[in-house]
């Protein structure tokens, strides 16, 4: 199985136990909470440090590692128009070229890890194991229209919901998911309000998610074509 994030509302923290957490506040008393535990996995973030004309000059998951490669990169001398380049090649062109270090949200170790639901308490929890299964376990969100709101649309979503976290207030909005995709499976969003009614749907393809935009009336439509492909002829 692998691990998606394609949302920055849930983040992994260790306090007061390690987990996956999701906090939508919209103001007084309009707020939800969930959370998926991790017990003995521990996520890795990916450092890319990418230099000022966009060579990458690392990738991998040693942070110490990434953070050397940028002030390496960051102490090279200036070489102006009109200097002597240095013989080795390295050099920045001006004190504005730093090198970018960007750091990836924390994901579970691709094929390591499992999720499972406990007998005792039916809870959800992130265990170590080998999970060779083409599946995904994805995170993402939607955000609602300007004063109206957002929801998971049952006719578009065939794969395993897990968690549901959705929060509102008369302007904004917003709805967070973890689902488990198998391959062909989707989650599909209606985001609706003032100017806005659209639907989002991500699919896992068995390589990556696949993400579409639709107008509601478009969304109507070919499901209304899609129901009369499958009908039976009498």
């Amino acid at each position: 199985m692998k691990h998606v994030m394609l949302s920055s509302a849930w983040e992994y923290g260790e306090e007061p136990f390690p987990a996956y957490r999701c906090n939508l506040v919209y103001g007084r008393n309009k707020r939800d909470r969930e959370f998926l535990p991790a017990k003995d996995v521990v996520p890795v973030t990916q450092y890319t440090v990418i230099a000022g004309n966009s060579e990458t000059l690392y990738s991998g998951t040693d942070k110490a590692v990434a953070e050397a490669a940028r002030a390496r990169y960051d102490s090279l001398p200036v070489v102006l128009v009109g200097d002597d380049i240095p013989t080795s090649g390295e050099y920045r062109n001006n004190d504005w070229d730093k090198a970018g270090l960007k750091a990836s949200q924390p994901t579970l170790p691709e094929g390591k890890f499992r999720v499972i639901k406990t007998k005792e308490k039916g809870t959800l929890l992130v265990v170590p194991g080998d999970d060779a299964s083409n599946r995904c376990l994805l995170f993402v969100g939607c955000a609602g229209g300007f004063r109206g709101g957002v929801s998971v649309l049952a006719n578009g979503t065939t794969g395993n919901l897990l968690k549901e976290c959705s929060a509102g207030n008369n302007c904004e909005s917003s709805t967070e998911v973890i689902v488990i995709l198998d391959v062909g499976q989707s989650v599909a969003f209606h985001s609706f309000g003032r100017r806005t009614d659209e639907v989002y749907t991500y699919t896992w393809d068995g390589a990556e998610v696949e993400q579409r935009h639709y107008s509601k009336s478009e969304w109507d439509n070919r499901n209304a074509i899609e129901a009369t492909e499958d009908a039976q002829v009498l």
